[in-house]
């Protein structure tokens, strides 16, 4: 085993989410993580462990390790134990924490008895020793006592943690990091038990001990029964056992899709009435029972079908041995199943009583068959049918009346449950109206309510307003929803003149509340335009593609008439929705490939990759191999090489896997531009600008603010922050900084560009002001050294584009700014690049594709898991058939499914499917030349045996809703092109050795004898030495402070101060808001900021008496220059001392001929010679800003304000030190002026000192 690494923690699953204890322990692990210097890593066992891996890295996991499999749908001692072991094995944590949960104490202990290490059980309290040894404490002795445990001779070092010991971290949309997708060892498959259903088990107050905050109790001191009323409504009050939290989440579910329908109250008491089941005897006859029936009848007649055909198979003359044997068998289940869809016309009762009566005969023997395949190939669609007939008997088992009497105990739940979400919604628009705002859903609804009555029929307005518009014109119909549908017909003559264009086959937004059986309904009863009468509606077919090769579109149209019909998919794939070749290509191009990665065989010599990584290298080496190989592409009527920009991996969640094909894509120097959420908001560059602004906009911010010293642009160490820190280890972090700027020039000048950038965030439009930071900061030059150094400057761009942007909308300001990214960053709204993809590989979404197309598509990840989450909710919501809840059985303390629930969560489960599949046409439609498709599987000879053997074209909706992935459907319907004439199988077996087998040949043949000449030439270009190497250190810009080091490296720190307010030490800083000031004292740092802006305003002829000064005071506080504290913190005598020298009578004499200019800023090229020897010809930037200035006779006179806290005697020392950055600025102000200087004069506040600075200058 590996040396051990890392933090991990068992995320635990229940309904496919995360179990509030996982989240605790990820707080405590990032605590424990950072003190061991190691990564915080979660893992998660889960059929959808992929989604909600995001949840986990926003509450600080670095890292989650995912395994997705059917198998770990429900917790298995034996496979969850196997799991847990062999990625322990395989990645050797340190630490491995588990929440002590009923399956947390039954996990642990296992997993440590297999790896022989230790276990603390039910821990309180974590911590870690300076030797890495995790301190593991607990109850003991009956609670009496607090035992410490450690384990620091095995590993991992194993406890778990009781829930609700710590508190979960909050959700950071922000944070990014890496998913490992592991598979499930076979050997793990193997179990002792096998689970026949699965019955929640619920206490009598439905609550969860182990994760309630309250529990309410009561005993023998209740004196009665009827006492416990009393306990019941304490509960109900503090919200014992579980809080509201997921009610709250089913009430704004449930407003959320209530928003699909013109008028949700309607829509509401609807299903009010329908609950109310008035007058209803059979179960049959419900919305419900209809929808369950017409399953089962499907169902029944298929598998009917199928049997009669095998029947037919059999009774060939040549196969009556098979017939002898099978044939009574099949032809009783067929009856049965005939009985079944007779009985299911009659009544809810008949069709349970013939579902559960379906005979499954024995077998007869099959020793030597003449023929095993066709045996198998018979025998496999019996099995299919008896799977598919089993699970219905599970679900339809009910008689009617227990089944009527489930909705009759959820109704007033679910009728609370609509009048609750009505008051929400009504409290909701309340609100909004109050702060005169508005939604797009509200724009919507506002708009049907005003152009159709409570029937849908127009309105007087909407009969009005339709008059303007001679046509009504809309794309992409197949993605409106019954609001927007509702709208178009109001205001186009109930749809008289309404032209929309759509392909239902390509409407994959359903979860945005689009319908696609609107788009549907109208393509099934519009007349073709040729057949249809005048005025009538009619239809259009634009079956021409002018995109794609000929061989392209018939792969497509191959799978989607062998896998869409109206029962899946919602459409038949026919002749009218097939597509035909427009496109003017010179030949029919290349056939679509599906090529099916084989994992190799698990063991402990070499362990299983995990899916998406090893998918990724082949995808990576397959995208080089057709670019080196000399693809060319067809373009304008002729043939042009292929670049990597012709080239787009499209991925089902690219989120989740994107980041492993990027990697991959990267390891073969292949460019790459992945358009994934969160790429440009939490790239360096993007992220340490952002940071910066934010610290403009607020200092008092410690992230932002220890991001912006760290980050290259200020370049502090951590060795420099942590100096920083001490300080001042009490208050924030800025206020240590104002501190340390009296001893460290690095925080003096960075205050001093703080300071700087506030005046210019005020006086500059946004978008002028951040070009100004980029420039200031030499952002392009540090961004073009690191690695991407384009694609990291086209980021810089688009930040500055993105101000922009903002400022067009009419907003202004840095904070709007600031808050506006935070809201496009937490809503996935990623900007893209410019030009990031001209000549990289993309990776994209499927959705993000749609609209787009491409020379060369990979679509990958197939293998990955149908979603079926929408299925697991509390309560179900469908548009159509209303709400589905559970039914909880109090007496018995366990819940069920009503047959509402199972109504629509099968309907769910179909419109999930369709859309998935819709999805699926869309990705394997936007390839131009050529669409290559990849998934993997644990084994290719057990996959492709079962789908042979039931295959059967076209594919049967009822053996397409069992299969778990996309890569089942394309790969069935590759093995019905049995001749391979629209699809190309490619089976790809790799061995745990294919890596170094790959570097073997990749080394390729002996190289030849080396030319003597070439290689001279190499010696010299390898030893070429640039003769300006001097300046290749020079900075391209210098500031006037930093000259005054260049010349006294060994000068005494300099001990800054504010002494014109009282004792305080000068810096730069904000002012925080009155309402947190009034209760502490000025901080240095304000006192300092105060003290400049006094000296910009000061009028000196007023500044000779302590009156003058103090009305002054009084006017800068009246015009919020000052706030009032810092008035009263005025030392009125230092600025006697200055308006009463000679420098002072200067002053007020040049400010009353109005020739003094103060806080003068200038940016000028100087040669670098004048400040670094030996730079020869080369020029620097010289910036600075000069306190004031005035003219005399005899020329400008510079004046530099000092705040250094030093004595009489120290100024000749001082002076030395400040001469350099004196000269710079007379030099730059008599270049700038064609005026020369006569005097440079330092003044220092503390002392009361005037010192002046000899020539020459700068």
């Amino acid at each position: 085993m590996s040396e051990s690494k890392h933090v991990w923690v068992f995320l635990e699953t229940e309904d496919g989410q995360l179990r509030s204890v996982g989240l605790e322990l990820l707080g405590q692990g990032r605590l424990l993580a950072d003190k061991m210097g190691e990564q915080l890593v979660g893992v998660i066992l889960d059929p959808h462990a992929g989604t909600l891996a995001a949840q986990a890295i926003g509450c600080g996991a670095d890292t989650v390790i995912t395994m997705e499999d059917p198998a770990l749908a429900h917790y298995n001692t034996d496979i969850f134990t196997a799991a847990m072991c062999h990625l322990v094995r395989k990645y050797a944590p340190e630490v491995l924490m588990i929440g002590a949960t009923n399956v947390g104490r039954d996990l642990g202990p296992r997993i440590s008895c297999r790896l022989h290490t230790g276990l603390t059980a039910d821990c309180t309290h974590l911590d870690v020793d300076a030797h890495r040894c995790v301190l593991w404490t607990r109850p003991a002795f009956g609670g009496n006592l607090m035992a410490t445990n450690i384990c620091p001779d095995t590993k991992p070092q194993m406890g778990t943690v009781r829930p609700n010991v710590f508190r979960a971290p909050a959700f950071d949309p922000a944070r990014t990091g890496a998913v490992f997708v592991e598979s499930l060892p076979e050997d793990a498959r193997r179990s002792s038990t096998e689970l026949l259903e699965l019955i929640p088990v619920l206490d009598a107050a439905t609550a969860n001990l182990t994760e309630a905050q309250i529990i309410v109790s009561g005993g023998r001191g209740m004196k009665g029964p009827e006492n416990f009323a009393l306990l019941q409504e304490l509960a109900d009050t503090v919200g014992g056992g579980r809080d509201d939290a997921r009610l709250s989440a089913l009430v704004l579910s449930l407003y959320d899709k209530m928003q699909c329908h013109a008028r949700p109250e309607l829509w509401a008491q609807r299903q009010v009435d329908l609950l109310a089941l008035d007058g209803v005897t059979d179960a049959g006859t419900t919305p419900w029972g209809q929808a369950l029936l017409a399953r089962v009848r499907e169902s029944a007649a298929h598998w009917a079908g199928v049997l009669d055909k095998q029947l037919d198979i059999m009774a060939a003359q040549d196969m009556a041995w098979l017939y002898g044997i099978y044939g009574t068998s099949f032809a009783e289940t067929a009856d049965g199943l005939r009985a079944v869809v007779r009985a299911c016309d009659q009544s809810w009762d008949a069709a349970v009583a013939a579902l559960q009566n379906v005979p499954f005969p024995r077998l007869g023997s099959t020793r030597k068959p003449p023929d095993p395949d066709v045996r198998d190939r018979v025998k496999a669609q019996r099995d299919a049918a008896k799977k598919a007939i089993q699970a219905l008997q599970k679900q339809i088992n009910v008689p009617s009346a227990q089944a009527l009497a489930d909705l009759h105990t959820t109704a007033p739940a679910m009728q609370a449950l609509l009048a609750l979400t009505l008051d929400f919604g009504a409290a909701y628009a309340a609100e909004k109206r109050r702060r005169s705002l508005v939604d797009f859903s509200d724009l919507e609804h506002m708009t049907a309510q005003l152009l159709t009555d409570d029937d849908g029929a127009p309105t007087e307005l909407a009969r009005q307003l339709s008059g303007r518009y001679t046509e009504i014109m809309v794309d992409e119909y197949q993605d409106v929803s019954e609001v927007q549908d509702l709208i178009f017909r109001a205001v186009s003559r109930d749809g008289n003149n309404l032209f929309f264009v759509g392909d239902v086959k390509q409407s994959i937004y359903r979860f945005r509340l689009a319908d696609p059986t609107i788009f549907l309904d109208k393509y099934a009863r519009f007349a073709d335009f040729r057949a249809a009468l005048p005025g009538a509606p009619r239809r259009i077919l634009l079956r021409e593609n002018f995109r794609s090769r000929r061989a392209v579109l018939e792969g497509a149209n191959h799978v989607f008439s062998n896998i869409m019909s109206r029962a899946l998919g919602e459409l038949d794939y026919d002749d009218a929705a097939r597509l035909r070749a427009g496109a003017p290509y010179p030949d029919d191009g290349e056939k679509p490939e599906l090529a099916v990665l084989e994992l190799p065989d698990a063991d402990d010599d070499a362990p299983t990759p995990e899916k998406a990584a090893l998918e990724a290298d082949y995808v990576a080496r397959r995208i080089r191999a057709l670019i080196d190989g000399g693809a060319s592409v067809w373009e304008n009527g002729a043939e042009r090489p292929a670049h990597y920009g012709d080239v787009v991996i499209l991925l089902r969640s690219a989120n989740s896997v994107g980041p492993m094909y990027r990697a991959a894509l990267e390891a073969q120097g292949i460019p790459v531009s992945a358009e994934t959420s969160g790429g440009f908001y939490t790239s360096e560059e993007v992220s340490v600008l952002c940071s910066l602004l934010a610290v403009v906009d607020n200092p008092h911010q410690d992230v932002p603010l220890i991001a912006a010293l760290r980050s290259p642009l200020f370049g502090l160490t951590a060795d420099d922050l942590a100096a920083v820190r001490t300080c001042d280890r009490e208050h924030d972090f800025y206020t240590a900084v104002t501190l340390a700027a009296e001893t460290r020039d690095d925080c003096r000048d960075f205050l001093d560009v703080l300071a700087r950038y506030r005046a210019l965030s005020i006086e500059l439009p946004l978008s002028e002001f951040l070009w100004h930071v980029v420039d200031d900061r030499a952002v392009m030059a540090l961004t073009s050294a690191m690695p991407d150094g384009e694609l990291r400057r086209r980021n810089v761009l688009l930040l500055l584009d993105l101000a922009q942007q903002f400022e067009r909308t009419g907003a202004r300001g840095l904070h709007r700014f600031l808050l506006w990214m935070q809201r496009q960053a937490a809503e996935g709204e990623e900007p893209t690049v410019p030009g990031s993809e001209s000549r990289s590989v993309r990776i994209l979404s499927i959705h993000k594709s749609k609209g787009l197309e491409f020379p060369f598509v990979f679509l990958c990840d197939t293998a990955r898991l149908f979603n079926k989450s929408d299925t697991r909710a509390s309560v179900l919501v469908h548009p159509a058939l209303g709400l589905g809840p559970k039914c909880t059985d109090l007496e018995h303390g366990v819940e069920y499914p009503t047959i509402a629930r199972q109504a629509i969560a099968a309907q769910l489960l179909t419109e999930t499917l369709s859309e998935e599949m819709r999805l699926l046409y869309v990705a394997m439609t936007r390839a131009k030349e050529r669409l290559i498709i990849t998934g993997t599987t644990h084994s290719i000879a057990k996959t492709t045996g079962w789908l042979e053997a039931t295959a059967s074209a076209p594919l049967p909706p009822e053996l397409l809703r069992g299969m778990a992935s996309p890569l089942f459907w394309l790969l069935q319907s590759a093995l019905l092109d049995r001749d391979e004439r629209f699809l190309r199988r490619n089976y790809v077996y790799l061995k745990p050795d294919a890596a170094a087998e790959r570097a073997e040949t990749e080394t390729g043949p002996a190289l030849p004898e080396p030319d003597p000449a070439l290689l001279a030439q190499l010696e010299r270009a390898l030893t070429f030495r640039y003769a300006h190497a001097q300046a290749v250190d020079l900075p391209s810009k210098v500031t006037a402070t930093e000259l005054k080091r260049l010349e006294a490296e060994d000068a005494p720190p300099e001990d800054a101060g504010a002494p014109l307010l009282a004792g305080a030490p000068r810096t730069q800083t904000f002012r925080r808001p009155d309402f947190s000031a009034r209760a502490r004292k000025l901080t240095a740092a304000e006192r300092g900021t105060a003290t400049h802006r006094i000296l910009q305003y000061l009028h000196f002829a007023d500044a000779r008496t302590p009156e003058g000064i103090r009305a002054q005071v009084e006017t800068l506080t009246a015009r919020g220059e000052l706030t009032g504290r810092e008035a009263q913190a005025v030392d009125t005598a230092s600025l006697l001392r200055l308006g009463r020298t000679e420098l002072g009578a200067q002053l007020a004499a040049a400010e009353a001929a109005g020739t003094l200019r103060r806080e003068f800023r200038f940016s000028l090229l100087c040669p670098a010679e004048t400040f670094f020897p030996n730079a020869g010809d080369e020029q620097v930037l010289l910036q600075g800003v000069v306190d004031a200035w005035f003219e005399t006779k005899d020329g400008l006179v510079i004046v530099d304000y000092k705040t250094d806290r030093i004595r009489p005697e120290g100024v000749p020392a001082r002076t030395a030190y400040y001469a350099a950055q004196l000269r710079a600025y007379a030099g730059a102000m008599a270049r700038i002026t064609g005026q020369p200087v006569c005097r440079r004069v330092l003044y220092f506040l503390h002392c009361g000192q005037v010192s002046d600075v000899p020539g020459p200058d700068a």
